[in-house]
């Protein structure tokens, strides 16, 4: 019995054993050893490829990001998405963009982008845009052409009626095109002239509507213009998506002769941007936007600006608080967090007029909010905001900063 044990150990431990784990053999010049070693190598593999394939996630955020055309000469990309405001509910909105150089002799790319957005109460807008970049890249044409509908709540025209009227509602549909022709003369400045036509219209006002409009001296429900501009631009920015520092300031004066349009009166806009950005330590960006959008006493109510929106006074319905003249400031502190997500938190003010004389700094709007940033492929930026102010806030999604 004794002899039958020592041979069944003896013949384990010489005998071929096939096993999940690999037997290595090493042999010196004495003795040759045989040391099992337990490691499944072919499911370390297996697990490594597993580990090694992208994700859902990773596998639509590359589909969405990839060029559908990519070549020497031109790129084009698609995105798909969706975006929220109080004034349009939420928006499915698609667009095709196209970067290129026209010639062989320009370091800067050309683009054109196609947008279309619609939402769940009716609001739906189709802009096609570019800028073509000409000769050596110190020329451009910049255009811009579509239009939409939008249904809009409305609370009459000026500070007083949108206090104090009861809420009712109409809907605005717009037409228009854009050219501008820019020249560079120097790095950072470029100036130059454009044209431009329009038609507007509101429709559907029941007659609290036409009450409001009566009371502010207006009658127009559409009015088609037409007319010329000059433009200047300065940008030390650096870089136009997301900055960190530099300044962007733009001017625009404009005239439409009531000989070019319906009106019967002739119209003077001015238009001015003033933003400055500051890197303050790491990850940490301080903006601020100062605005301002002047129209001359008798432009009809269709062309008034509105505080409110995506950008400015975010959070104020857009087309409660309107008049003819508009003034508008406000700082952002942008902080990134971890990776690609960043924090944003603003304040700021907006004041409507009739007329300088008639400014009264007492009924300046005060606005503020907070929003979360999640930086994604490329430069672009999907934001989240929440803004407040008088009578008024709102959840506003949306790509890229606000200014």
């Amino acid at each position: 019995m004794r002899g039958a044990v020592i041979f069944i150990i003896f013949f384990l431990l010489t005998a071929q054993i096939s096993v999940a784990g690999n037997i290595i053999s090493t042999q010196d010049t004495l003795r040759t050893t045989t040391i099992y070693d337990p490691t499944d190598y072919s499911a370390v593999m297996r697990q490594l490829e597993r580990a090694s394939r992208p994700t859902f996630g990773q596998r639509l955020a590359s589909f969405l990001t990839q060029p559908l055309i990519k070549s020497e000469k031109v790129q084009v990309a698609g995105r798909v998405g969706i975006a929220y405001t109080q004034e349009t509910n939420l928006m499915l909105a698609a667009s095709a963009t196209a970067s290129y150089k026209a010639n062989a002799k320009q370091s800067i790319e050309s683009s054109a982008a196609l947008t279309a957005m619609a939402s769940i109460n009716g609001f739906f807008n189709i802009q096609a845009s570019g800028i073509n970049y000409l000769g050596r890249g110190d020329d451009k044409l910049l255009y811009n052409v579509g239009g939409g509908s939008m249904p809009t709540k409305f609370w009459g025209l000026g500070y007083n009626a949108a206090d104090g009227n009861l809420q009712t509602s109409h809907t605005r549909k717009q037409v228009g095109t854009s050219i501008k022709y820019m020249h560079r003369f120097t790095t950072s400045i470029w100036a130059g002239a454009g044209v431009n036509l329009g038609y507007d219209k509101a429709s559907m006002l029941d007659s609290l509507s036409v009450a409001y409009l009566a009371a502010g001296s207006q009658q127009t429900r559409s009015a088609f213009t037409s007319g010329i501009s000059l433009n200047g631009t300065y940008d030390t920015r650096d870089n136009e998506y997301n900055p960190t520092r530099g300044f962007y300031i733009t001017l625009t004066g404009e005239m439409r002769p009531k000989s070019l349009g319906n009106y019967g009166k002739t119209l003077w806009n001015f238009n001015f941007q003033a933003d400055y950005f500051q890197s303050l330590w790491r990850g940490g960006v301080m903006a601020f936007d100062l605005y301002g959008d002047l129209w001359s006493k008798h432009t009809p109510w269709l062309y008034w600006p509105s505080v409110g929106g995506a950008s400015r006074m975010r959070g104020y319905y857009l087309g409660r608080y309107m008049d003819c003249k508009m003034l508008t400031a406000q700082a952002e502190l942008r902080q990134t967090v971890y990776g690609p997500f960043g924090v944003c938190v603003w304040g700021g003010a907006g004041n409507i007029f009739d007329s300088f004389r008639n400014f009264d700094i007492s009924k300046t709007l005060p606005n503020g909010g907070l929003g979360v940033r999640l930086a994604l492929a490329g430069r672009t930026v999907l934001r989240v905001d929440y803004g407040f102010g008088r009578h008024s806030r709102g959840l506003i999604i949306n790509v890229n900063e606000a200014f």
